[in-house]
């Protein structure tokens, strides 16, 4: 459940929760402590920025440029060079690592939920689960601009019902991330350009995590075209919120 489209009273009637407070997750309270350790900020340096599949998604290309102009520093990977080895290989000296793909849940084996990324000679192109749990990262923050990919699964009988232990978000703290941004549902193509391009943009104004996503939230919230709560609450951070 998004916390971020709960409704509560307001000066003018009801009103999104978002509206009101910047909203972060934990797992649970031992990785906030665990979290809370390693303060001292990331190893890594600059952007990792990848988009494997810009026919597909035709607003991802866009997208991680977007997310680009804020760094200088930043490694822009589009299209076919986009592949799980390159990840691989580029990702443990970032601090930033923002992947504008497709995401995928295995909801009989979580651990074999994936990022989808492009084969090479050595890699499938399935980022799985099991995968990142064996990297060694040292990023800041992690985007996870694609589907789905805030969910974990409670199916088999050693996953509790509810638990996202074996999901994404956990993989990707547990290989070192002090957070990460990712996703509760399938999200539109283009209004996810154009949350990320806000968010980006309060990152490099020095606002908090939590801040720049509630920031980015609020403005699509005041657009029209894009005020459902489909369009921007699938997005929610967890980890360290600075």
């Amino acid at each position: 459940m998004p916390f971020q489209a709960l409704l509560g009273p307001g000066p003018d009637g009801e009103s999104f929760l978002i509206e009101s407070y910047d909203i972060a997750y934990t797992p649970s309270a031992t990785v906030w402590a665990e979290l809370s350790r390693h303060d001292g900020g990331s190893s890594g340096q600059g952007l990792l920025a990848m988009a494997p599949l810009p026919d597909a998604l035709s607003h991802s290309a866009a997208e991680v440029r977007a997310t680009s102009q804020t760094d200088a520093a930043a490694e822009l990977v589009i299209g076919t060079r986009a592949t799980e080895g390159v990840f691989n290989r580029l990702a443990p000296r970032h601090k930033v690592i923002h992947l504008a793909t497709l995401g995928v849940l295995n909801k009989r084996n979580p651990l074999f939920s994936y990022i989808q990324l492009n084969r090479d000679e050595l890699t499938d192109g399935r980022l799985e689960v099991h995968e990142v749990f064996g990297l060694r990262l040292n990023a800041d923050l992690v985007v996870l601009s694609a589907c789905q990919t805030g969910l974990g699964s409670g199916l088999r009988h050693d996953v509790p019902p509810g638990d996202d232990w074996v999901g994404l978000v956990r993989a990707f703290l547990y290989a070192g991330t002090r957070s990460v941004v990712a996703t509760l549902w399938p999200v539109d193509d283009r209004a996810t350009a154009m949350l990320m391009e806000r968010f980006y943009a309060g990152i490099a104004s020095a606002r908090s995590k939590a801040r720049s996503l509630a920031d980015a939230q609020r403005a699509m919230l005041s657009q029209p075209a894009y005020a459902n709560p489909f369009y921007w609450a699938a997005f929610q951070l967890t980890g360290q919120v600075e």
